[in-house]
């Protein structure tokens, strides 16, 4: 029941985030009229609403290493101040901005980017809550050691793992 109320709560959070991101446009918009119009702007927009995309284009992430996209992801959400990302909410980025899993279906690419966050303990760091976030943010977390991370599995030079080995260990 909790893994379904778990659920329940990230499409939420991540529909409040892409309203969020209509209203924003909507309020450059407004401004822009405004300004052409020779009126006043009608709001005061952060600097982080004005720099950060609030979402991916659909080819951002066509090609790139898994590692990279992610910290991409994870570095715009700070800036919108929204920090740690689900593995849902960051499997859902991905997909959305071009990131292709070599695996069967969605189950199994969300477990292998599951497995893929957890090993990379050099750049990302799981909170007690299951969220990840980039090591960095927490100056004083204890980084799991690299051995007891990868247990044994294929890691890539770089900390990319490879998603074909990790599609085989989720099936198993």
């Amino acid at each position: 029941m909790t893994k379904t109320l778990d659920q329940a709560i990230d499409e939420i959070v991540a529909d409040i985030g892409r309203l969020e991101a209509e209203i924003r446009d909507r309020k450059k918009t407004v401004n822009t009229l405004c300004s052409v119009a020779g009126r006043e702007a009608m709001f005061v927009l952060d600097a982080a609403e004005i720099t950060v995309p609030t979402q991916f284009r659909p080819d951002q992430f066509y090609g790139q290493a898994l590692a990279t996209a992610v910290r991409t992801i994870l570095e715009a959400r700070k800036q919108q101040n929204l920090g740690a990302a689900t593995v849902k909410e960051i499997f859902e980025a991905l997909t959305g901005g071009g990131y292709q899993f070599n695996t069967k279906n969605d189950e199994v690419a969300i477990a292998s980017l599951r497995n893929s966050l957890s090993k990379n303990t050099v750049t990302f760091h799981k909170l007690p809550n299951g969220r990840f976030g980039l090591l960095s943010w927490y100056p004083n977390a204890k980084p799991v050691k690299a051995s007891a991370a990868n247990n044994g599995s294929s890691v890539e030079e770089g900390g990319e793992e490879n998603t074909s080995t990790a599609e085989t260990t989720a099936e198993a």
